[in-house]
C-alpha cells in the first residue's frame, strides 16, 4: 500500500515525493501533491503493487471560483451542525462558526467542566440528550478524593438527566461508537484530544477545552474554526503483517508537521479500504494527533 496526499487550496502547498507515479491526480478543489523519482514513498515493499490508475497527462491546474468549489466531506458535515448562518452560506475551511454538535462527551474531567458550568451562572443543561459522561481515565484510583469526584459526577448526571457511563463500563471513545452516539456523517466533540477516533466510521470528531464543553452544556453550542483539510489517498491493499499503526508511524515520519491541526480525509478504492478494517481505522486516527 502507498499513499498520495492532496492539500486543499487554502493550505500552503508542499511536496510529497514518491518513487512511482501518483496513482491519481485530483485537479478540482484540491491541489495535487506532485512526485519525483528521487524521493521516498510510503510503499510497503512486501508486495509490489501494479501501476497507476490513471496514466494520461493531467489537464493544467486551474483555481475554481471560491463560491462554486464543492465542499469537502469535513465541510459538508460541519454545514449540518453550524447554526446562525446567513441564508445560502456554504461553510469553508477557515470560517469561524457557531457550532451545535450532535454530542459532547466528557470523561473524568466532567466535574471540572461542571465547576466551569456553574461558575458561568448556569443552572440548567440546555440539552441533556446532547451530553455524555464516560468515566474511564482514573478508575484504578480508589482514593477518597477520586471516589468523591465520581459521586459528584454521577449526582450531576442524575440531576440533569445526562447519559452516564460509570467506571468500568469501557473506554469513553469506544462507548461513543458502540452506543451509537458517534455515527457516520454526524459530528461529536469531546473534552479529550483523541476525539478524532470517531473518524474511523466517518464521524467528524474534534477535541475542545473544558470551557467550551461547559458552554455547550449551558447553551448547546460553542464557537469553532473549521481547520485546514488534507486528503490522504491510499493505493493498493494492506500487505499481510502490516498494521494500521505501521501506517500511522509512516505518515507521521513523512508528513511531520505539514498537516498539523488539519482535518485529514482518508480515501481509496473499495478494494483498498476493504483491506483496512474498521478497527484498524480506529487505530489510525488517534495516532495522527
Amino acid at each position: 500500500m502507498r499513499c498520495t496526499l492532496v492539500r486543499s487550496l487554502w493550505a500552503n502547498s508542499f511536496r510529497l515525493s514518491s518513487s512511482r507515479p501518483p496513482s491519481r491526480s485530483i485537479y478540482t478543489h484540491f491541489r495535487t501533491i506532485s512526485t519525483s523519482p528521487d524521493s521516498p514513498s510510503l510503499d510497503t515493499s512486501t508486495i509490489a503493487r501494479a501501476g497507476a490508475l490513471y496514466q494520461q497527462e493531467p489537464p493544467p491546474f486551474t483555481t475554481p471560483t471560491f463560491e462554486k468549489r464543492p465542499q469537502t466531506l469535513t465541510e459538508k458535515i460541519v454545514q449540518r451542525y453550524a447554526v446562525g448562518l446567513p441564508e445560502g452560506k456554504l461553510v469553508r475551511s477557515g470560517d469561524y462558526i457557531s457550532l451545535s454538535p450532535a454530542y459532547c462527551m466528557t470523561h473524568d474531567n466532567s466535574w471540572p467542566v461542571a465547576l466551569k458550568f456553574m461558575s458561568m451562572g448556569a443552572t440548567q443543561v440546555r440539552n441533556p440528550r446532547q451530553i455524555v459522561f464516560t468515566l474511564d481515565h482514573d478508575i484504578q484510583n480508589t482514593s477518597d478524593a477520586n471516589l468523591k469526584k465520581y459521586r459528584q459526577i454521577k449526582a450531576f448526571a442524575e440531576e440533569h438527566s445526562i447519559d452516564h457511563f460509570p467506571p468500568g463500563r469501557g473506554i469513553g471513545h469506544q462507548i461513543m461508537v458502540e452506543e451509537g452516539y458517534a455515527w457516520p456523517g454526524n459530528m461529536c466533540v469531546a473534552s479529550d484530544s483523541h476525539s478524532n477516533h470517531y473518524g474511523g466510521i466517518g464521524c467528524l470528531g474534534s477535541p475542545l477545552v473544558r470551557t467550551d464543553a461547559a458552554s455547550i452544556w449551558a447553551t448547546s453550542r460553542t464557537w469553532w474554526q473549521i481547520p485546514p483539510i488534507a486528503r490522504v489517498n491510499f493505493v493498493g491493499t494492506l500487505p499481510s503483517g502490516v498494521t494500521a499503526k505501521d501506517i500511522a508511524v509512516a505518515l507521521n515520519v513523512f508528513f511531520k508537521s505539514d498537516v498539523l491541526n488539519h482535518a485529514i480525509e482518508f480515501t481509496g478504492s473499495e478494494e483498498t479500504m476493504a483491506s483496512l478494517p474498521v478497527d484498524s481505522r480506529y487505530t489510525l486516527n488517534p495516532k495522527l494527533l
